[in-house]
């Protein structure tokens, strides 16, 4: 992902995008580090999992997600801004370029939004295929009453009757298509989370 300027200005917010899926541990542990030096604190009563805060005395400062695949947030005080809350958004606009992240201006970000709807409705869709296709992996299903059985099973958990070559066959082609798709859907959600752009994505077939 090719990285742009920060800008960070005098701007009460400033929106980061990060080649990465979500705000998960990785992401939280690189903002604790760049921010931790100056004293802010992540605030032990915040328990969201769209966004931080952290506090300096009296300041507050947040950081909220407005994507995923890759991640975006926006980061601004809680109040006014200070000299503090400027200091600490230009330490994180650094670590994010550091991690070959952007920095985006407003305009940038309205432009920015509905790619960002549409990043995560692919998404949304990759995960289901990724959940499927890893359900067939798991157990295999009879042909004559749509039952679940375990992946060793010889006789069908549900009507009892006994798997026959020809349903092992089907089995065995069905593990290959699952483990296929397995591998596509993966590495689609691994570009979008880098920012691959929706366009290139479009030649993945849906198995």
């Amino acid at each position: 992902m090719a990285v742009k300027g920060a800008g960070v200005g005098r701007r009460q917010h400033t929106h980061l995008l990060l080649p990465h899926a979500a705000l998960d541990g990785p992401q939280r542990a690189l903002f604790e580090t760049a921010l931790r030096p100056t004293g802010w604190v992540a605030d032990p009563d915040d328990s969201s999992s769209m966004s931080v805060r952290w506090n300096r005395g009296r300041a507050a400062l947040r950081l909220q997600t407005l994507g995923w695949f890759p991640l975006l947030v926006t980061v601004g005080p809680i109040g006014k801004a200070t000299a503090a809350h400027r200091d600490a958004v230009a330490r994180l606009t650094a670590a994010v370029l550091a991690s070959r992240g952007m920095s985006f201006s407003d305009q940038q970000l309205v432009e920015y939004l509905p790619q960002a709807q549409a990043r995560w409705q692919r998404a949304l869709l990759e995960r289901r295929r990724l959940s499927t296709a890893e359900r067939m992996l798991q157990a295999r299903r009879c042909s004559y009453c749509a039952s679940w059985s375990d992946t060793s099973a010889t006789h069908c958990a549900g009507c009892r009757r006994r798997f026959t070559v020809a349903d092992d066959t089907e089995w065995d082609a069905t593990v290959s298509r699952a483990s296929a798709t397995v591998a596509e859907a993966e590495a689609v959600l691994a570009d979008l989370a880098r920012g691959v752009v929706l366009e290139r994505l479009n030649g993945a077939s849906h198995g």
